[in-house]
């Protein structure tokens, strides 16, 4: 992570751009890499100009790759889709896509890691959801985050670039927490109302 973040600093806004769109891709596995990269160069220039050059090349490259990787759920990525992800999850996500449109992948744009977000990309590629809404939802969602991430960066500046390496695991590790929390109520909320379900059948036919 420190030579990704050393990277991010010899190429400077550059950088910030060329991460923020590798993470909108299915070319990364690091996830949470780029919020970080952003936070420290913000911190490290420490004027609002930066901040807001660094959210505006972020939020534009997390849209542009983000737009590859629709393309390719659009140009028949549903196979792509359960080879790489389970099926529960899918299935959920297609649903919801299906329903709400462009707001889901939005919303996941919005959300730190390790929420998922590529099923929901791709998954708007195969639903077809109009790439104008697309993009408008994943740059509103993602230009929310990264601009609370360099609002965060200019209140705290230095002290949080000297920390950045433990904040970094620690809240990747926070975050799949709350996730598996997350899933765990809903899985306890659907066996609930799958019995209560059961039994009001059996009621009925009775």
């Amino acid at each position: 992570m420190k030579l990704l973040i050393g990277l991010a600093h010899t190429l400077g806004l550059l950088g910030v751009v060329a991460l923020a769109f590798f993470d909108s891709s299915l070319l990364w596995a690091l996830p949470g890499i780029n919020d970080i990269v952003l936070i420290s160069f913000v911190a490290s220039k420490g004027t609002w100009i930066w901040a807001l050059l660094a959210v505006t090349g972020a939020t534009t490259g997390s849209v542009f790759g983000a737009l590859m990787t629709y393309r390719i759920g659009h140009r028949g990525g549903r196979e792509l889709l359960y080879r790489r992800f389970p099926s529960g999850l899918l299935q959920k996500v297609l649903l919801w896509t299906n329903r709400f449109g462009a707001l889901p992948v939005g919303l996941a744009a919005m959300l730190p890691p390790p929420c998922p977000y590529a099923p929901f990309v791709i998954s708007a590629g195969v639903i077809q959801v109009p790439r104008s809404r697309f993009a408008t939802s994943v740059g509103v969602g993602r230009g929310i985050r990264y601009l609370l991430e360099a609002e965060l960066a200019m209140e705290f500046g230095r002290h949080v670039l000297a920390h950045l390496h433990s904040f970094y695991w620690s809240a990747l590790k926070g975050s799949a927490l709350v996730l598996v929390a997350l899933v765990a109520g809903w899985a306890l909320y659907r066996a609930w109302n799958s019995t209560r379900t059961r039994k009001r059948a059996a009621t009925g036919e009775q």
